[in-house]
């Protein structure tokens, strides 16, 4: 890949800004062009303080930004196999878990906590400490205020964002049944009963 090294098992662009003393990075992730991971935290009142951890075989495209956590958690957390377009915005304490994609210009407040296997469309922007479940389908342009509540394996769109239908299309293709998002909706409740 033209402009890329290879280093701790990643490919990383030149052009990338990673602030390695701040960072545990697992393998197989690809770092675009202009990437930048592991700036201060933008919260004016409250100074950085932590980690960014991010697992294996994620893929950050160009211009995307990682930025530190904040005592709230001590921790901004990507899981595995994520795939963030051009310019996502991954502000403090955010935690992914697996298999999520950002599509381009997504904006993630601080402390926005996304399940495994969300879809966020073109231009999405998610207000801080705001939880996605699973397996949902977020349509581009769409703005998720903090009165929404996502839960896992719907269709939501608007501006305030609305529930439209199940997402048949993202089930299928995950092969999530009716036993797994029985789970999953169990397990959306106790992370935000356990949410700040």
């Amino acid at each position: 890949m033209l402009n890329f090294k290879k280093i701790k098992g990643n490919f990383i662009h030149k052009t990338a800004v990673i602030n390695w003393k701040k960072i545990k990075i697992g393998k197989g992730n690809i770092i675009g062009p202009y990437v930048v991971i592991g700036n201060s935290a933008q919260w004016p009142k409250k100074k950085s303080f932590g980690l960014i951890y991010i697992g294996n075989n994620n893929t950050f495209n160009e211009f995307c930004n990682i930025h530190l956590p904040t005592s709230l958690t001590k921790k901004t957390y990507i899981g595995n196999n994520n795939y963030f377009m051009n310019s996502t915005t991954i502000d403090h304490d955010c935690y992914i878990e697996d298999n999520v994609t950002l599509s381009s210009n997504v904006l993630l407040g601080g402390n926005v906590y996304i399940m495994n296997g969300s879809n966020l469309g073109i231009r999405t922007i998610v207000h801080q400490n705001q939880l996605i479940g699973s397996y949902s389908l977020i349509g581009m342009g769409s703005i998720i205020v903090k009165k929404n509540i996502i839960q896992p394996g719907y269709i939501y769109y608007g501006r305030p964002i609305k529930r439209s239908k199940i997402n048949k299309i993202g089930l299928k293709k995950n092969k999530i049944d009716n036993k797994t998002l029985a789970k999953e909706k169990k397990r959306f409740i106790t992370i935000k009963n356990n949410r700040y």
